[in-house]
């Protein structure tokens, strides 16, 4: 019975190490892998705002060319069209059209960076825009803070990523 005390202390200190704690280090990338299309977030149309969208069967061979906005604190911690919590510190992004999951290059044309970001969600439903990228997407682009306030976004480029 003596021991009780400190393995009840031990257990306590192990789930502590449990919980989540969200790091603002965006110092990483995504590795696309082959992953299953979601049944939540693919149905084959769907409307927004009185505009009906359709998704496509694959993301293989997909490029386009586009403004780029961005979405941070207002969503973080809810679901995304794929049922997924978002969490605007992962290299993620939102397209109106590409199923989910998916993968796609996303190139800043202003700077020529470019990242990979994985597709989980549907949007962005503003006129003109062609992606919404997490804050982390937008960060490691120079997209974030310099467009924070401004009506102007850069130009970007996306090309669906082929699974490794």
């Amino acid at each position: 019975m003596n021991f009780i005390k400190p393995l009840i202390i031990v257990v306590s200190i192990s789930l502590c190490s449990c919980t989540v704690i969200t790091k603002r280090n965006t110092n990483f990338e995504v590795i696309p892998k082959v992953e299953k299309y979601s049944k939540y977030g693919n149905p084959k149309s769907y409307e927004v705002f009185g505009k009906k969208y359709y998704t496509k069967k694959t993301h293989i061979g997909y490029s386009e060319k586009g403004i780029a906005s961005w979405y941070g604190k207002k969503f973080h911690g809810r679901l995304t069209s794929s049922r997924e919590i978002y969490n605007m510190y992962k290299l993620t992004a939102a397209h109106k059209s590409l199923p989910i999951p998916c993968y796609a290059k996303v190139t800043n044309l202003s700077n020529n960076k470019s990242i990979i970001v994985r597709i989980n969600d549907r949007g962005p439903f503003k006129k003109g825009r062609i992606i919404d990228l997490s804050y982390a997407a937008a960060k490691k682009l120079d997209i974030a803070d310099r467009y924070k306030t401004s009506s102007t976004v850069p130009v970007v480029s996306i090309e669906a990523e082929r699974c490794l």
